[in-house]
């Protein structure tokens, strides 16, 4: 689970908030995968009409990273994937990186660790450390001036 440094207050005051069903158990979702549907679609619907918190849930649980199961920001959750949408859910925004200063090597390690694609300047900085740790041998040197002229000599 995602651990944010924001106030959590408002999850107390979700709708949701104690109520079963939005993250079905996981004997659930293994044994009867359509039956999780049948009952969260429901869900879906209350989720969008009550919820003055849908983006927030979504930013504070970050489903894809996380690989959640179950309701949130008006969808159905499977592995971290949509598999159903409620009808006025609204677009889900962009999430911010969690990964801390981007374009260092500790940066490229968090988005890894989280699951997220590397942002541009973390694919820049993973390519150069790719290039230093494959070494000189990758490297093709010019021949030195002294190289070149006992090659012609001999």
């Amino acid at each position: 689970m995602i651990t944010s440094t924001s106030s959590a207050a408002w999850t107390s005051a979700a709708p949701c908030a104690g109520v079963d069903g939005y993250v079905p158990s996981e004997e659930l979702m293994r044994s009867k995968p359509r039956e999780v549907l049948e009952e969260c679609v429901p869900l879906l619907e209350g989720c969008v009409e009550l919820c003055p918190f849908v983006l927030r849930c979504y930013e504070r649980v970050r489903p894809e990273a996380s690989r959640f199961d179950g309701v949130c920001a008006g969808r159905m959750w499977v592995n971290g994937k949509v598999v159903a949408t409620a009808e006025g859910a609204p677009v889900l925004p962009k999430l911010l990186s969690q990964a801390g200063t981007c374009g260092t090597s500790s940066g490229v390690k968090a988005h890894r660790r989280l699951g997220e694609p590397l942002c541009g300047e973390c694919r820049v900085t993973a390519q150069r450390a790719g290039v230093r740790r494959a070494g000189a041998a990758s490297i093709r040197k010019r021949a030195s001036r002294s190289d070149r002229r006992t090659r012609v000599a001999s």
